[in-house]
């Protein structure tokens, strides 16, 4: 039984922010640079995550079912695509009348930070096992994100920039580590392997919040958190509040699903928005001061609204 106490939770959460803070301190003060955070970012696409992946997936008992793996996939993607459009949706109610600032809203309150806040979450509370199968959901929330969610942001769906980022190290060690783990070989991969895989992959969590800590000072310059009260209302009332109910609702009630799946919806529901979109929405030249203030503001609200969303999740569950 998976604990869920508020010190727990806490245990959970305290060294993601004061790693943040540790990012966000050494960024201010200028002693990083634009190009080190670039090369720490690399280091975490090109090895640490994918050591993770190896290490965390690879030989994982949960994740040697085709059936099982189909269900992971199709249960991220689909948070995604539901997320987003039901966002697109609801933007109206909070004063986002327009297509283009719609779009924007939808993308951003719809994908949720699913990795560097997620997981670490997922590590306290959760097994090794069901770290792994939480790797596997968040391949399948990268689907969602570069299909139904850039063909939202951008307007239209381009085939060649989607197929362009499947091409990545990431989705490249998941595909390795579960065609493996089908054919029955990853207990031949050598204990050398393993152990570096094991190393490297420790590496990721801390360096991925460190990265999210270092942006913060660039993101947080010019933000006024009186502008556009409506749309930050709409931020948490979506993002922290009707999706993570219906994420809830679907890991407690939806049937013939496996119950570490479970425990990974209730973790994924109360999770803010994703800093990436901001990213994707400055890249096609869309409203990056709304795209900003959905990060920002359910950033800052999720320290009240993750422990009621896991806690009643977990309670529900068990």
């Amino acid at each position: 039984m998976v604990e869920v106490s508020g010190m727990a939770l806490l245990s959970a959460t305290l060294p993601v922010v004061i790693i943040a803070a540790v990012g966000y301190l050494f960024r201010r003060k200028g002693w990083v640079n634009q190009e080190t955070q670039y090369g720490l970012m690399r280091l975490v696409i090109w090895a640490f995550t994918p050591a993770l992946i190896i290490d965390r997936v690879l030989g994982n008992s949960l994740l040697c079912d085709f059936a099982v793996v189909v269900k992971v996939l199709s249960a991220g993607f689909l948070t995604i695509a539901l997320g987003v459009v039901l966002a697109v949706f609801l933007a109206r109610f909070f004063g986002i009348s327009e297509a283009e600032r719609r779009r924007v809203f939808g993308y951003c309150a719809g994908i949720y930070n699913y990795g560097y806040m997620a997981l670490p979450v997922c590590i306290s509370l959760c097994s090794p096992e069901t770290v792994g199968m939480m790797l596997l959901f968040n391949t399948g929330v990268e689907v969602g994100i570069w299909t139904i969610g850039l063909s939202v942001v951008s307007g239209n769906l381009e085939p060649k920039k989607i197929a362009t980022a499947f091409v990545n190290p990431i989705f490249i060690s998941m595909v390795i580590a579960i065609t493996l783990n089908f054919c029955g070989w990853a207990e031949a991969v050598p204990a050398w392997f393993a152990a570096t895989a094991k190393s490297l992959g420790a590496c990721m969590i801390p360096s991925g919040v460190l990265l999210v800590g270092m942006s913060l000072p660039i993101l947080l310059n010019g933000f006024r958190l009186k502008d556009d009260v409506k749309a930050s209302l709409g931020a948490i009332i979506v993002r922290l509040g009707i999706i993570p109910a219906l994420m809830v609702a679907t890991a407690v009630w939806l049937p013939g699903i496996p119950q570490d799946l479970r425990y990974i919806l209730v973790i994924q529901s109360g999770m803010p928005a994703a800093m990436l979109p901001i990213v994707v929405v400055q890249y096609y030249k869309g409203d990056a001061k709304l795209a900003l203030r959905v990060v920002l503001i359910s950033t800052a609200a999720c320290v009240f609204t993750l422990p009621f969303w896991i806690k009643l999740g977990f309670w529900l569950l068990q």
